[in-house]
C-alpha cells in the first residue's frame, strides 16, 4: 500500500510541474471576466453601479499599465540605437585609453602611461608587430599619475607596435604602470552591439576609453 502511494504521490507531483501555468490576469482576460459578469447578473438584483465603475477603472488602470509596461521594454532598443548614433561625433576628437598599443608614422612617438606611485627609476621597451624588441628607453623620477616619454622612431619602419614600461620606487620595489594610449579618434565600430573606437590605428573598446577632448574644428 505504500507503494502505491508514493507512486501515485510522485506522479502527481509530476503532472502538477509539468501542468503549471501562468496565473498572471491580463487586459484581455479581465474583459473577458467583466463581460461575463454582466451578461449573467441577477436582473432582479443587478449590479450596483459604483462597482461597475470601480471595475471599470481597473480595466483602465490595467490598460495603461499594460502599454506603459510595451513602452518601457522598448526603449533599451531606442536607447542603445541614440547612444551609437551619437558615437559618431566623437570622430576627430582626441582621446586616451587604457592600451599598449602605438602607430609608428613619424619620426617621434609618444608614448603614455599612469603612475599609481612616484618612481625613481623605469624602462619602456617597444616591440614590433611581430613582437620583437626594437627598442628600450631610460626613464628617470617621476611623479604619480599621467606621464609620457617622446619616443624617437626615426629608425623604424610605419606600422603597429606595442609597449611596456618597468618602473621602481626610491626603495627598489617594483611600481605597476597603467599603458595609455593617445590619439585622434578616426573612426567607431560595433561588434557584438559593443563599441570601439579607433584611436591611432589601434581599436579600443569604448570601456576603455579614460577621456575625450573636443577639438577646435
Amino acid at each position: 500500500m505504500t507503494g502505491i502511494q508514493d507512486t501515485t504521490a510522485a506522479g502527481y507531483s509530476g503532472n502538477s510541474a509539468a501542468k503549471r501555468v501562468d496565473n498572471t490576469l491580463g487586459k484581455d482576460a479581465f474583459l473577458k471576466m467583466l463581460i461575463a459578469q454582466l451578461q449573467n447578473q441577477d436582473p432582479l438584483n443587478p449590479m450596483d453601479g459604483t462597482a461597475f465603475v470601480a471595475q471599470l477603472a481597473q480595466f483602465s488602470s490595467l490598460e495603461q499599465l499594460s502599454n506603459l509596461n510595451e513602452t518601457m521594454s522598448a526603449m533599451p532598443v531606442y536607447l542603445n540605437q541614440f547612444s551609437n548614433a551619437q558615437m559618431a561625433n566623437l570622430i576627430g576628437n582626441e582621446a586616451m585609453a587604457k592600451g599598449d598599443a602605438l602607430t609608428v608614422s613619424g619620426s617621434v612617438t609618444k608614448i603614455s602611461y599612469r603612475l599609481p606611485a612616484d618612481i625613481q627609476s623605469g624602462t619602456v621597451k617597444v616591440y614590433n608587430a611581430s613582437g620583437m624588441l626594437v627598442d628600450s628607453i631610460n626613464i628617470g623620477s617621476q611623479k604619480t599619475g599621467l606621464q609620457s616619454v617622446m619616443w624617437n622612431s626615426t629608425s623604424q619602419s610605419p606600422g603597429n607596435y606595442t609597449f611596456e614600461v618597468n618602473a621602481f620606487d626610491s626603495r627598489g620595489q617594483a611600481v605597476n604602470p597603467e599603458k595609455m594610449i593617445s590619439g585622434t579618434i578616426s573612426g567607431v565600430s560595433f561588434k557584438n552591439s559593443i563599441p570601439y573606437l579607433t584611436i591611432n590605428g589601434a581599436e579600443v573598446a569604448f570601456s576603455n576609453v579614460v577621456s575625450i577632448t573636443k577639438t577646435d574644428s
